[in-house]
């Protein structure tokens, strides 16, 4: 009833003007990035024999899809629809499990593409040779250790369940203290190693950057979401937002600074030739 939901009226009046831009807005987003994030992820995907990096950013544009899809997709109809997509009992509960798992691989992808950059400068004949299932076992680690991560904390005493209220604009929780372990996790450093080699591992070396400013954007992200984004429904719809902008960004700033990646999405995906090969020597002192 009107007095036990305070959300009452708006389940029960027509879409807003505001309405229609908070869900319409995000699900245009959603159209625009997905399926550029999953073109990139493609391309490097069809070039990961050649440049290993790009097996691990494969894997991290995986888990940013996901991140997107949950934060922009799920919100956005969750909106338009006026309706939360979960019931108040096992439904919330199955959904916080589901997102909280991707939250967690996302961010925990964010130290293993720092690794890869590390080790791709620092030791990179072991790096050059790596096969490529080998590559893949280890990025599937992120994803097994975020179901652990979830596991041990959805049951918990102190856990607190987040869930789509479309009535705010986005995620509606009891208490707000939560929401700092998941903040924490991501922030790691991405320092590159000085390397010896050219050709193959100059594009290795460039990866560095959009890696190095995905951090620094996440990073920007927390603080914001951190230190509060005002109060009403447009607060908790730009929450949503920069967990989604901060996705988006990764794919954007793999564009900018790879050519070889930005040529072939300007070709539609076209596979573009990553580097001439050259014969690499390795002089060891």
């Amino acid at each position: 009833s009107d007095s036990t939901d305070p959300f009452f009226n708006w389940y029960h009046s027509p879409l807003s003007v505001e309405d229609w831009l908070a869900g319409s807005s995000l699900l245009i987003l959603c159209l625009i990035f997905i399926p550029l994030t999953a073109l990139v992820a493609w391309i490097m995907y069809k070039a990961d024999k050649e440049i290993i990096g790009y097996r691990y950013l494969v894997s991290s544009a995986i888990a940013d899809i996901l991140c997107m899809v949950q934060y922009g997709g799920f919100n956005g109809i969750a909106i338009l629809t006026k309706n939360p997509l979960a019931d108040k009992l096992h439904g919330r509960s199955a959904m916080q499990f589901y997102i909280d798992w991707v939250w967690f691989a996302c961010c925990l992808h964010y130290p293993l593409v720092a690794w890869s950059r590390f080790a791709a400068i620092k030791t990179p004949i072991w790096f050059c040779r790596q096969e490529r299932w080998h590559s893949y076992v280890i990025c599937l680690l992120p994803y097994l250790l975020a179901l652990i991560l979830v596991c041990s904390t959805h049951w918990s005493s102190f856990y607190v369940r987040f869930y789509f209220e479309p009535a705010v604009y986005g995620m509606l929780a009891d208490d707000f203290v939560k929401w700092t372990i998941g903040l924490i996790v991501r922030d790691r450093n991405t320092n590159g190693v000085q390397g010896v080699s050219r050709g193959q591992m100059s594009v290795e070396k460039r990866l560095m950057f959009p890696c190095i400013l995905g951090n620094i954007i996440f990073v920007l992200g927390q603080v914001a979401i951190t230190l509060g984004t005002g109060t009403g429904k447009w607060a908790t719809w730009l929450i949503c937002l920069l967990f989604f902008i901060n996705s988006a960004a990764n794919c954007v700033l793999l564009i900018l600074f790879s050519p070889n990646l930005r040529a072939s999405v300007l070709k539609g995906g076209k596979t573009v030739k990553a580097f001439e090969r050259t014969t690499i020597s390795v002089v060891r002192i």
